[in-house]
């Protein structure tokens, strides 16, 4: 058994929120039935305490070090991180109408409570007195970078540009969560009925997805199936529906959502957010929230980032022309419209390859692709070994769902994962990861993580049937655990997926690479009934299917990404009213075609608007790029090797953003990757250029491609990390 670190009784009432906020001991949860006073009473405690130790650091009169300022600052705000944290838990995945303005305060106290650190000058002014010659790299690495950060958050501004910046940042913080909670009631409002015996059809559905719809149904009071929406313009439930009516109806609820008049539109809010981020930048000497925003991140400049979008716009499109000119040719369906592409992309991928998606899906349990696939391939490749202890935690956790894993390798623990699975109306849609307490040797914390999915919740005694999508997911969320959970630093603030958005996606992306690996997929995929493995023929057909829908998924990513780099090239004083018209003016002008919506549409577009993503989307790609050639770069070392994943580990997931992660690339792999590898992952043409020049007819406020002249750039969020999303 592994040794287990000393515990306090993690079931007892008296250990508060604030005594594990302020008091940790290792490998504890706080107990997650909060009233909105208990959060409130909370925060007013812990920001007192800050407050009370920065008024320390600042007062002190000896001479400013490393010590007595920088490590004071890093220990002075770890209860900062350590609320925001548990106020995410609650805000993404338990949040209720008595727990939603606690909530929404805490993250705007806490933001700036942030910010005032950033825009106190004589805190400044004493990191600036601080010499780094004599610092070990990592220290002298963290000084730099924290001196970065108050430079970009106004530190050198004078007191009314400082003011500006508290003002505008109160007002986002303010905007955002109210653009959050109006998107999940109206996508929860927004569910898709299908009354028996009414207009619309669920024909084509699995036995698993009825079930399911059923079951929520009954939960409404309604006579047939309710389809919860997902964050996504295109509904999964839209691959299956044989009636064209019901996938016109279940687009529209979906596509339309929060842009309906009433208090679910959130068209206003995506205006206001917008210029008031222009004017932000504009205070802060940059020409666009997105140069703001990209400055620090891998990409460095809006142009950069462009310029990968626009390389694979071409061969993207070439790609979707066949896929639909395939359809065209096999189907000869009667529509084709942009709510029909998708049922027609499965229907025709199937009949080509000889897929039953429902069939498939009984080879993927929830809990045997858990265990036996993503823990499987964890075990081989980094040694670790997982015991449930669910049980320690009875009556604290948000869910009654949720799952609880002690990870340990050679008898040592690391650290836990929280895992939250199922759909549930108080819950966020998509799926992401979470530090709940982040590890660092500065703490001596070891990492609690949580990782979030909205699988379909089963109908009682029935198993969580996955998806291939579904599958993929749960792979790319624990590329993210295990970021987190080998961090290997000293400082919280730059410790596991503390790294750059661009960068991050990179370890998630790449675990994907193991859901259908030989060394892997034959230790999961077992069917439901007969708990036969998977046939070795099936396996190949859904390699080759995969690749069957990858240019209508590149364009509506691509239409997304260019999107939100759209949206926030806006000029200071700039701010669009006609929320719709621009998004269709910049989707037109870049050559997109109206059969093909963005992945998320402006008004439910929470990546952008929310989640941290702001001119940040275009990170999924630029790390699927590094993710595409370390997947060639495993498969060249033999796959699933011990070898290579504890080399990876301490390479490159183990030191988070205390290396230069471009520096640590270059040293690991001897090399920058290029385009080439992506390319071949989605199955898309590589004789089309990489670095293709923007079009003459751009919209204005895409960013050309790497070349254009550019302007100053911008800092980077002030806030709390956001949770790692899809």
């Amino acid at each position: 058994m592994p040794t287990t670190p000393e515990h306090t009784d993690s079931g007892a009432s008296a250990d508060s929120l604030l005594a594990w906020i302020t008091r940790p001991a290792s490998l504890t949860l706080p107990d997650f039935h909060l009233s909105a006073e208990e959060l409130r009473s909370t925060l007013a405690a812990v920001l007192a305490q800050f407050q009370q130790d920065l008024e320390a650091i600042v007062a002190d009169e000896s001479p400013a070090d490393f010590y007595n300022t920088v490590v004071a600052l890093e220990k002075a705000t770890e209860p900062l991180r350590r609320l925001s944290a548990v106020a995410g838990v609650l805000q993404s995945s338990a949040h209720t109408e008595d727990n939603s303005d606690a909530l929404a305060q805490i993250d705007a106290e806490l933001s700036s409570a942030f910010l005032s650190i950033r825009l106190n000058s004589v805190l400044f002014d004493r990191l600036e007195a601080i010499g780094d010659s004599a610092l070990l790299p990592e220290d002298r690495r963290h000084l730099q970078l924290l001196l970065s950060d108050f430079i970009r958050a106004g530190a050198r501004l004078d007191d009314d540009g400082k003011q500006r910046v508290e003002a505008v940042s109160a007002e986002l913080t303010r905007l955002e969560n109210r653009f959050a909670n109006t998107v999940l009631a109206e996508t929860n409002a927004s569910a898709f009925v299908i009354e028996r015996g009414g207009p619309y059809s669920p024909d084509g559905l699995t036995e698993a997805q009825l079930a399911a719809a059923a079951s929520q149904a009954r939960e409404r009071g309604v006579d047939g199936w309710v389809l919860p929406l997902e964050s996504t313009t295109v509904q999964p439930p839209a691959e299956a529906l044989t009636h064209p009516e019901t996938r016109s109806a279940l687009f529209a609820a979906s596509a339309d959502r929060c842009s309906r008049g009433g208090e679910g539109d959130t068209r206003g809010l995506v205006a206001d957010i917008t210029a008031l981020r222009a004017a932000l930048a504009g205070v802060l000497g940059y020409s666009s929230f997105s140069e703001y925003a990209i400055e620090q991140q891998q990409a460095g400049s809006p142009e950069q980032a462009s310029s990968l979008l626009i390389s694979l716009l071409e061969p993207a499109d070439q790609q979707l022309r066949r896929e639909l000119e395939t359809i065209e040719q096999t189907a000869q369906p009667q529509r084709l419209a942009a709510e029909d592409i998708p049922f027609w992309l499965r229907r025709v991928g199937s009949q080509l390859y000889g897929i039953d998606h429902s069939e498939i899906s009984k080879y993927f349990e929830f809990s045997r692709v858990l265990h036996d696939g993503v823990f499987y391939a964890a075990s081989v490749l980094y040694g670790l070994s997982f015991e449930n202890v669910t049980d320690r935690f009875a009556g604290r956790l948000w869910d009654e769902a949720v799952t609880v894993w002690e990870i340990s390798e050679g008898g040592k623990i690391l650290g836990l994962v929280c895992i939250d699975p199922y759909t549930r109306p108080s819950k966020r849609g998509g799926a992401w990861m979470a530090e709940l307490v982040t590890g660092a040797r500065l703490t001596g914390e070891q990492p609690i993580i949580t990782m979030t999915m909205n699988v379909p919740r089963p109908a009682p005694d029935e198993p969580a049937l996955l998806s291939l999508d579904d599958v993929n997911t749960l792979f790319h969320e624990f590329g993210h655990v295990w970021h987190g959970l080998f961090a290997d630093s000293t400082y919280p603030s730059r410790a596991g997926t503390s790294v750059p958005r661009d960068y991050v996606e990179f370890p998630s992306q790449l675990n994907e690479m193991w859901m259908l690996h030989p060394d892997v997929l034959p230790n999961y995929a077992r069917h439901i009934t007969t708990g036969e493995p998977m046939p070795e023929g099936l396996v190949e057909q859904i390699k080759q299917a995969q690749k069957f829908g990858q240019g209508f998924g590149t364009v509506e990513y691509l239409a997304a990404a260019l999107l939100d780099l759209s949206w926030h090239g806006l000029e200071p004083g700039e701010q669009v009213e006609a929320v719709l018209e621009f998004e269709s003016e910049v989707l037109s002008a870049a050559g997109f075609s109206p059969s093909v919506q963005p992945r998320y549409r402006s008004p439910y577009f929470m990546h952008a608007f929310s989640f941290g993503y702001a001119a940040g989307y275009y990170s999924y790609l630029w790390s699927e790029q590094l993710a595409a050639y370390a997947s060639e770069w495993f498969d060249r070392q033999g796959g699933l090797t011990a070898a290579s994943g504890q080399a990876f580990r301490r390479a490159v997931l183990a030191p988070g953003f205390s290396v230069d992660p471009e520096q640590a690339i270059t040293q690991f792999f001897g090399e920058q990757p290029t385009v080439d590898p992506l390319l071949r992952r989605r199955g898309l043409p590589t004789r089309a250029k990489t670095q293709a020049e923007a079009p003459t007819d751009s919209p204005a406020h895409v960013p050309a491609p790497a070349g254009s002249p550019t302007e100053a750039p911008p800092p980077t969020d002030v806030r709390p990390e956001a949770p790692r999303e899809v």
